[in-house]
């Protein structure tokens, strides 16, 4: 797990921001505890899968934009042999570095690189709609689906988890300007802050 201050200490606390009515969405701040990147070199693509899928107890995606998750693991396609892999095991990246060699591909731990947020509630696609340019029509981006993108010039990995559920990964660098982008673009339907956790 991250050991570093997050960078949304003293803005991510509980709260309510109501405007008429029960609040559009509800935001919380989620505790990262492992995230890696692995990328397979063109040839190795099938030996990598095959040792991401027995480290995590997870298939695969099975679409190019798509995800899968297993208990507390998630597997995201993320480019062309390229996944990036959240788990509550603190031992992912060792074990993954383990897994796959440099003859195979790159392992990248991240866990202290980016800061993750959920933004759900009924209002939550037309909030996002607000900065995200992508269609959040739940044909066009169905559940379990990645795109990544820029919110507010920020860059995002969006996750859908449900029609009116994401997880919303950014740089660490800029989660607190990312925050303030969605707490201010979330103010005209009124948003609920829950204290900071990884579910």
């Amino acid at each position: 797990m991250s050991d570093l201050l997050s960078p949304l200490k003293g803005h991510s606390e509980p709260r309510v921001v109501a405007s008429q009515g029960d609040p559009g969405v509800v935001l919380m701040e989620r505790q990262i505890v492992s995230l890696v990147q692995v990328a397979a070199w063109p040839d190795t693509l099938a030996q990598v899968e095959q040792a991401v899928a027995t480290v995590t107890h997870c298939a695969m995606p099975e679409r190019p934009s798509g995800s899968t998750a297993r208990d507390a693991t998630a597997i995201m396609a993320v480019g062309p042999g390229r996944y990036l892999i959240e788990s509550d095991d603190p031992g992912l990246p060792t074990k993954l570095t383990t897994a796959i060699g440099a003859d195979l591909g790159a392992v990248t731990d991240l866990s202290h690189a980016r800061s993750a947020v959920r933004i759900s509630g009924p209002k939550a696609t037309w909030v996002l709609s607000k900065g995200l340019a992508i269609d959040l029509h739940p044909e066009a981006f169905p559940s379990l689906d990645v795109a990544q993108s820029a919110i507010h010039e920020v860059g995002v990995l969006a996750r859908r988890l449900s029609e009116d559920s994401f997880d919303l990964y950014v740089f660490r660098g800029f989660a607190l300007s990312f925050w303030e982008w969605l707490t201010e673009a979330a103010a005209e339907t009124g948003y609920r802050v829950d204290p900071p956790g990884s579910a």
